[in-house]
């Protein structure tokens, strides 16, 4: 016998399907959204896709156009890429500090076997389907830190905030996925040290290389662009 979903998990799993689409490129940025092929495609009716849809709005990820239903939403410019990292500075250092005061033994079981995964792909960086796996793992480790860091409202706003990041990580260039992984191993060891301080700095300064490394990307991309940084 078949048993119904209820309605919360299934517009969470709409949701969440919808959401890795467009964090993975398979629907492009600007692309137009179709509310009954989606349905059909994830083998729904269109009220979870409508209401994933519209949380994927207030998220920033689609745009509902007047008379014209929703798109997928254009990538971001260098100024508002820009004001997201500035964002996931203030927030995500703290979240590793408060991790490291808490995180049990579980999860640094679980960042050690995210970095494993992470290197085990990082060779072979030049695939698009290798890069979705690195992606995917890179997004794990930080859910995991920002999960263990006990605030729930932290970790959910910083969930929202990698979505957008990880729209241009597809992009990555050779070498990125090295580096990743070496500032990876840092902050866990910080977490594993239990130093909230080291957590925090080493953190910080994985974001800030980041930064650097994704805005190649991301000159060009968006509504900015006559005043992105050369």
């Amino acid at each position: 016998m078949t048993l119904i979903q209820p309605r919360q998990m299934l517009a969470d799993t709409v949701y969440e399907a919808i959401e890795q689409r467009l964090v993975n490129h398979d629907l492009e940025p600007g692309a137009k959204l179709n509310i009954s092929t989606l349905a059909q495609e994830l083998d729904v009716s269109p009220t979870p896709v409508r209401e994933a849809l519209a949380r994927l709005e207030a998220d920033g990820l689609v745009v509902k156009r007047p008379n014209a239903g929703y798109a997928a939403a254009p990538l971001m410019g260098s100024k508002d890429f820009d004001e997201l990292f500035e964002m996931r500075l203030l927030l995500e250092p703290a979240a590793a500090g408060r991790a490291a005061a808490r995180v049990g033994e579980d999860d640094l079981r679980a960042l050690t076997d995210t970095l494993a995964e992470m290197r085990k792909v990082q060779g072979g960086a030049g695939s698009r389907e290798t890069l979705r796996l690195f992606v995917h793992q890179d997004a794990l480790f930080h859910d995991i830190i920002a999960n263990s860091g006990g605030n729930t409202l932290m970790a959910d706003t910083l969930r929202r905030f990698r979505a957008h990041t990880h729209l241009y990580r597809l992009y990555f260039r050779e070498g990125i996925t090295d580096a990743t992984c070496r500032e990876h191993e840092r902050v866990l060891d910080a977490l594993r040290e239990a130093d909230a301080d080291a957590a925090a700095a080493t953190m910080r300064t994985h974001l800030r290389r980041a930064q650097q490394r994704l805005l190649p990307t991301v000159i060009g991309t968006g509504p900015d662009d006559a005043d992105s940084r050369a």
